[in-house]
């Protein structure tokens, strides 16, 4: 009897590691096969935080990760050789991108091009990599907190300035921002500003400002549309907010040679008679991805200066503990 009992556990422990062995090793061989290459910072972003850049093999050059990876080249002027010879599994990127599939279409790779113009495209974008290489549940977790962290600062904002924000209709006295996303070194000439409807705008509007761009489907490039000094004039913004690099002997403001020297020209200008110029040096908060909640953090303070601490302790309540 005690000699069959044995044989049984034995048989038991022989079929039960057969079992957990084998799916498993499948599941790790078709892993191991991913080879992504990424055509986005936004989108190297999100791979990141999916954990992912271990399957990460090329990224374009604007991109920047801790994982050294092959280079291959601008945002739409990639390297098509040197991708034809990566030869990989998936290639994620947006919808800017199309031009590229349609020259590499030819390649048995799996293509995921998405918008990435707004927050809930941004979303959408991390859902959709998250359930292709089975990250569902992470991508659910982190959307959740970042909306309950959206809220929480629209609720911090709402107090601020004591006007509902859910209802911005309902807040007509909110300062009006120009973004200025680049421009011409020096002059006011190739000004690329954000419109609403784009993940810039639609932050610093669910913290109690407003964007002095509107959205014009007719024009151009109606989330980015380039401005001309008579067309910034016209929006009369009360705060310009330019993402830019200052030079090590440039000053801010106003002498000659100053970085928003060039504005004071438009001398009707809310902004311009104000002196109200914030510069913003770090690009990453250009980026749609998930350093989105640091972007909301950095123009928060910027709003509210005197409540630093307690939007730091929005972000990351654990860290700003005493």
């Amino acid at each position: 009897m005690k000699y069959f009992w044995n044989l049984c556990i034995c048989i038991f422990f022989i079929f039960s590691s057969c079992h957990k062995g084998n799916l498993p090793e499948n599941e790790t061989r078709e892993k191991e096969k991913w080879r992504i290459i990424s055509l986005a910072p936004s989108t190297t972003k999100i791979l990141e935080k999916l954990n992912l850049t271990q399957h990460l093999v090329a990224t374009d050059k604007f991109s920047e990760t801790e994982k050294k990876t092959i280079n291959i080249g601008g945002f739409l002027d990639p390297n098509y050789e040197l991708i034809t010879e990566i030869n990989p599994t998936h290639i994620i990127g947006l919808k800017s991108h199309s031009r590229i599939k349609e020259k590499l279409n030819f390649l048995n790779s799996k293509w995921i091009l998405e918008k990435a113009e707004n927050i809930e495209d941004y979303f959408h974008t991390f859902e959709k990599i998250g359930k292709e290489f089975g990250k569902k549940e992470t991508a659910q977790k982190h959307i959740n907190e970042t909306k309950k962290t959206f809220n929480s600062f629209t609720e911090m904002a709402s107090l601020k300035i004591q006007c509902d924000l859910t209802k911005p209709e309902n807040c007509p006295e909110r300062k009006k921002i120009l973004i200025v996303i680049s421009r011409k070194r020096g002059e006011t000439t190739n000004i690329l500003a954000a419109s609403k409807k784009t993940f810039i705008s639609e932050i610093i509007e669910m913290l109690g400002a407003e964007n002095a761009v509107k959205y014009n489907e007719e024009s151009v490039n109606p989330y980015w549309p380039n401005l001309s000094p008579e067309s910034i004039i016209e929006i009369n913004p009360d705060e310009i907010w330019e993402f830019g690099e200052l030079r090590k002997d440039q000053e801010l403001c106003c002498k000659i040679g100053s970085y928003f020297y060039p504005y004071l020209k438009m001398k009707t200008v809310n902004a311009v008679q104000e002196k109200s110029f914030k510069l913003f040096e770090d690009k990453n908060l250009t980026i749609p991805g998930p350093n989105i909640e640091e972007t909301l953090k950095f123009f928060a303070i910027e709003l509210y200066p005197s409540y630093q601490k307690e939007i730091e302790n929005l972000i990351n309540p654990a860290k700003s503990r005493p």
